[in-house]
């Protein structure tokens, strides 16, 4: 497969919760069914799950490959997140959405991005640029990462707000995915997103910024 399908399928697959969400309108002025648009999120994640089946080498159904170096790493960005998350911006509202986004676009997201879009880019941007936190960051990661950012323009206005949020994704973007990378799993990059997320609600909450 040449490089050009290969960014291709992974710009393809970046805006792909834009596409069903875009097909869910239409749907729901056919048919009328408001609460269709509602669960878009978990028919993005399950067909991504489902994709990630008949992918060569997929990180979504791996146990990672663990070692000293890794839990080291893992628990540094856990503990960086209890101040970082103060500046995220996020404001989930509402039970539905905050359970969203704590837990299935994190999910989703780590399935898509890195269990199924970073093998993918792997298979033409193996070489290595940078070393970050002493994880080797492939081409593929930083690919991988800026399509991660871009895709928060699906979800947001674009603005001020929007572009910290993507700056939060791409630098999130390049963790997760160096971690997924070297651990060949999506596992502790879904913890890890989970825990930031987590953490940027209960901030949202408890400084007032809840709407």
């Amino acid at each position: 497969m040449s490089q050009a399908i290969i960014i291709g399928l992974a710009v393809l697959l970046t805006f792909s919760y834009a596409m069903l969400r875009g097909i869910a309108t239409k749907a729901t002025y056919l048919l009328g069914d408001r609460n269709l648009d509602r669960y878009i999120v978990y028919i993005w994640g399950g067909a991504a799950s489902i994709a990630a089946l008949f992918v060569k080498d997929n990180f979504v159904y791996h146990l990672p490959v663990v070692d000293r170096a890794i839990i080291f790493i893992c628990l540094a960005i856990l503990i960086s997140n209890l101040v970082i998350t103060k500046y995220s911006g996020y404001q989930p509202t509402g039970k539905f959405h905050v359970i969203n986004f704590i837990v299935f676009y994190p999910i989703f997201e780590e399935v898509l991005f890195r269990g199924l879009l970073l093998p993918i880019l792997n298979r033409s941007f193996q070489n290595t640029i940078i070393e970050l936190a002493y994880l080797p960051v492939s081409l593929a990661v930083i690919i991988s990462a800026l399509l991660f950012a871009i895709s928060h323009l699906q979800y947001y206005k674009f603005d001020k707000l929007c572009i910290r949020y993507m700056f939060f994704a791409f630098i999130g973007g390049l963790m997760f995915g160096a971690i997924a990378d070297y651990t060949q799993s999506i596992v502790f990059s879904v913890l890890l997103h989970i825990a930031f997320n987590l953490l940027s609600a209960y901030y949202s909450k408890f400084q007032g910024n809840d709407r």
